[in-house]
């Protein structure tokens, strides 16, 4: 039988006893209705993952017996950095938690043109979602360890980063196809998409000023979020761990 996988957002080791998180606890006991004595799996985002124990289970808290160590990690060998303008709710929502399980390892979510617009105090509460998306995306994937979240921030503030590595922006008039075979594999891939309505040509401009290469990926017109899913897995099968 598959176990349940939590995160915990606090150090671990063998052989420890300590009181769950009421939040942690509500879903454990509310919703997936575990018991004392149930087993499960933790890890806290830092690799690795340990077998765990339920017990003294009472109607606001219950503990946990952390056990075995495993050393199981399931990244992927490319890193991937997905820059994704701010789309809406459920959109994002979607594709962030797909780009998880497709094994994205930064997420970078942008304000462009076209994009969702957000006062700072709703990029807090918006980032505080994703985080947990983030998590129960690892969760239900298998994945070890977290993405890094980045804070949201503007197109133009973050094109004036240094790109390391391969870097390509989603364009639907791109006159090259993504590059399907190179000589030596990538180790690390960073791709730009536009929200609803896609990046402006100005703003696609800027990108291949400070080396991005723009791409199509077919005479099609995809949705933002299939957009992600489509090119990350794209990735992954080429240069990373999907088979």
């Amino acid at each position: 039988m598959r176990l349940s996988r939590f995160f915990l957002a606090s150090p671990l080791a063998t052989n420890t006893v300590f009181d769950l998180p009421k939040e942690v606890l509500h879903y454990m006991l509310t919703v997936l209705r575990l018991r004392e004595g149930d087993r499960l799996r933790v890890f806290n985002g830092q690799g690795g993952e340990y077998d765990a124990c339920l017990i003294d289970v009472g109607k606001k808290s219950a503990r946990l017996r952390v056990s075995e160590w495993h050393t199981i990690e399931r990244e992927s060998p490319l890193s991937l950095t997905l820059v994704q303008a701010i789309s809406r709710t459920d959109h994002m929502d979607y594709a962030l938690q797909k780009a998880v399980e497709l094994g994205v390892t930064c997420i970078v979510p942008i304000m462009t043109e076209r994009s969702v617009r957000l006062d700072p105090i709703t990029a807090t509460k918006r980032t505080q979602h994703w985080q947990k998306i983030l998590i129960s995306a690892c969760e239900q994937s298998g994945r070890n360890r977290l993405p890094l979240l980045r804070p949201v921030t503007s197109l133009t503030q973050y094109l004036t980063e240094p790109a390391d590595g391969l870097a390509y922006v989603l364009s639907p008039t791109a006159n090259q196809a993504l590059p399907l075979h190179m000589a030596t594999p990538p180790t690390a891939i960073r791709v730009l998409i536009g929200a609803e309505g896609g990046l402006s040509d100005t703003e696609i401009a800027d990108a291949e000023q400070v080396g991005y290469k723009a791409v199509s990926l077919g005479t099609r017109i995809l949705r933002t979020e299939t957009a992600t899913i489509s090119i990350l897995t794209i990735f992954q099968m080429l240069y990373g761990d999907l088979s």
